[in-house]
């Protein structure tokens, strides 16, 4: 299965995203996305801080919170693989594994637990798959 499938069939098909994407965990590349607002573009600089700010001290997302496709997200809670935002009534998931980060952020009105379940089962998935 390739990364795309598991964005398109594992995470944006389960719940409305705005943005979903998987990176490697070493060095933000991405290995796959959805931007299904043209206005949101994720870089891979931005998930390298994520990356890098989620190893060092993820309490500095409460203060800075968390910048994705180009928005910030206030951070809910902060861990060293497990990040969670809000934007209006837009949530954030991201989940850090062996080898890569998970991130979604659902569409308006998309109740948080939906995201954050998807994320995290897949997370735990793969975590179990050696990823």
């Amino acid at each position: 299965m390739s990364w795309q499938t598991y964005v398109d069939d594992q995470i944006c098909s389960r719940v409305q995203c705005r943005i979903a994407v998987i990176a490697g965990l070493g060095d933000g590349g991405i290995w796959a996305k959805r931007e299904n607002d043209q206005n949101l573009q994720i870089t891979p600089s931005e998930v390298k801080l994520i990356i890098d700010t989620m190893k060092s001290n993820p309490a500095a997302f409460h203060e800075t919170g968390i910048h994705i496709g180009g928005e910030k997200y206030i951070c809910l809670s902060a861990e060293s693989t497990l990040l969670r935002g809000r934007k209006g009534s837009s949530t954030l998931c991201i989940v850090a594994t062996e080898k890569c980060l998970l991130a979604a952020a659902s569409s308006d009105g998309v109740p948080g637990c939906q995201i954050n379940l998807v994320v995290e089962k897949l997370g735990d998935y793969l975590r179990f798959s050696g990823y």
